[in-house]
């Protein structure tokens, strides 16, 4: 409301001048933070208008087409300034700026974006590309004046089906207007511009938007957390409820927590936090207090290199805040309460958490143990298994070893054997070739040691032991034969005595005096020799 002046042609008295310094002081802080862009106050929504334009549409499978619509308005919502955002809070739904207006639960937001204005916010989601019912849309926020915002949300449907698509194009609009609180206005004129000390009339009472407010019953501040970037500024929001939950006019103050760090964070009395450009990183508590009781909230400082992925990690909105409010429960004198119950529930979230993280670790450490376990258990399993194996392999070398043995023994005895045998053929040898050795057929003696006739292959005889020269000789082979022997048994021809067969020799013309030698032994004889004298076989001439 502007300020009353004062009539130009008189001069005001001096409690007129007091009242309207006061009024011009009041109305120029309310202009101050008008001009700070605060958007937080009471709105009037119009009607949603939702306008179709439908490209394709089948007529079964994706239902009947969509219609243009105008729906609702008329509802009061709250605007709250979340950070850098807005968040509207009222007919029936909670809408932020960083989300899209339609509250399709398939959507996912895929950009966002503020203008540096701090006037404008654009959003933009999509649903996830395996969806049939695909939707694109853009979520347009403008604050057109301090009194003004729009909502303009653009896009398009499309439904996929086997025998074709559906696809229809939207723009949704909706308006928000402020709405002026007369009964306040009233107030604060009434108390910058008091009546003449004359009058006797009362002061008109306070009101609120909930008429007259009870006591204190409930101390509210959001958010319960914060991320700030260093060289930012943040304004905790303070409420002082009754138990209906109507605002009162408790006041609210602010301070950082005795011991709580913070070198560079600074707040002032409107609980406005302010982060030095050099602020050290780290938590820092902010106390709020209002009717004896305390809530906390912290602000978490940290550059702005590490803010997106402190963001990610904290679980904040996209605003760097937590949803959830800090409260405190105020206890009414009257009713002889004691004191009131903190109610932090990011606090609450963190034990959660911290016992979630408690569980997995405790989880981790079963797991271990039991792997631990079970690698002992496999390096027992594997040294059983190399102890036997080299057991099996021990035995195998015996066991080859023991053969050797047996092999090397018996290969002695059959050398032992073989030289007994060589020794006694040796005596043999020896014992007959003391003995003279005599052919029955012809009667021509040999040395000791022939076996044979060389002249006519007859078996040799010893001396002493041989008959009277009284066998034949086969004319054809020339094979000689004892006296019990008349026809030869290769050739069947009648032997010949041994005189007359020496007599047709010699009439036969002379032979080249060749060497012979025995296909059976090998032995080498003179040209004379017809038989091997050591097995009696046919000699060959040499070569």
């Amino acid at each position: 409301m502007p300020p009353r002046a004062a009539p130009p042609p008189r001069t005001p008295r001096l409690p007129v001048a007091a009242g309207v310094a006061v009024a011009v002081a009041i109305l120029a802080t309310a202009g101050l933070a008008r001009a700070e862009g605060t958007l937080d106050g009471r709105w009037k929504q119009s009607a949603l208008r939702e306008d179709f334009t439908v490209q394709q549409w089948l007529d079964t499978g994706c239902g009947p087409p969509p219609q243009s619509t105008s729906t609702g308005g008329g509802e009061i919502v709250e605007v709250r300034t979340e950070g850098d955002e807005l968040a509207f809070v009222g007919g029936g739904r909670v809408f932020r700026t960083n989300q899209c207006y339609d509250p399709m639960p398939t959507l996912s937001r895929e950009t966002h974006s503020r203008d540096p204005n701090g006037k404008s916010w654009r959003t933009r989601c999509t649903t996830a590309p395996t969806d049939p019912r695909k939707a694109t849309l853009n979520t347009l926020v403008v604050a057109t004046t301090e009194a003004r915002i729009d909502v303009v949300e653009t896009g398009r449907y499309e439904i996929t089906l086997e025998s074709g698509r559906c696809m229809a194009d939207i723009k949704r609009t909706r308006s928000f207007t402020r709405v002026s609180d007369t009964a306040e206005a009233a107030t604060a004129t009434a108390t910058a511009t008091p009546p003449p000390p004359t009058s006797k009339e009362p002061a008109p009472p306070r009101t609120s938007v909930c008429g007259s407010p009870g006591e204190p019953s409930k101390l509210e501040v959001r958010p319960s957390k914060k991320l700030l970037r260093t060289g930012e500024t943040f304004k905790f929001r303070g409420l002082v409820l009754d138990a209906k939950g109507c605002e009162t006019r408790t006041t609210t103050s602010w301070r950082l927590a005795p011991g709580a760090g913070g070198k560079g964070v600074t707040i002032d009395a409107t609980g406005r936090v302010t982060v030095a450009s050099d602020a050290a990183e780290g938590d820092v508590e902010v106390v709020a207090s209002a009717a004896g009781r305390d809530v906390r909230v912290t602000v978490e400082v940290t550059s702005p290199a590490r803010y997106d992925e402190l963001l990610a990690q904290s679980g904040l909105n996209a605003a760097g805040e937590d949803d959830e409010a800090s409260t405190a429960t105020i206890a009414s004198e009257s009713l002889g309460a004691g004191e009131g119950r903190v109610e932090d529930r990011a606090r609450e979230r963190r034990v959660l958490f911290l016992a979630i993280i408690g569980a997995v670790l405790l989880g981790l450490g079963v797991v271990a143990v039991v792997l631990v376990r079970r690698a002992r258990r496999a390096r027992a399993l594997t040294r059983e298994a190399e102890e036997r194996h080299e057991a099996r392999v021990q035995q195998a070398l015996d066991r080859r070893r023991h053969r050797e043995a047996e092999h090397a023994a018996q290969q002695r005895a059959h050398e032992e054997s073989v030289a007994a045998a060589r020794a006694a053929s040796t005596r043999a040898a020896a014992t007959q070739g003391r003995a003279e050795m005599l052919c029955p057929s012809c009667g021509r003696e040999q040395p000791a040691g022939t076996s044979f006739c060389p002249h006519d292959g007859a078996p040799l005889a010893p001396s002493s032991k041989a008959l009277a020269r009284g066998g034949g000789i086969c004319p054809v082979c020339n094979k000689g034969f004892g006296p019990e022997v008349t026809v030869c048994p290769d050739d069947k021809e009648e032997l010949l005595p041994s005189p007359m067969h020496a007599a047709i020799v010699q009439r036969a013309p002379a032979a080249a005096s060749r060497g012979k030698i025995c296909p059976t032994c090998g032995g080498r004889f003179e040209g004379s020799a017809d038989f091997c004298g050591k097995d009696g076989t046919v000699l060959v001439l040499l070569n």
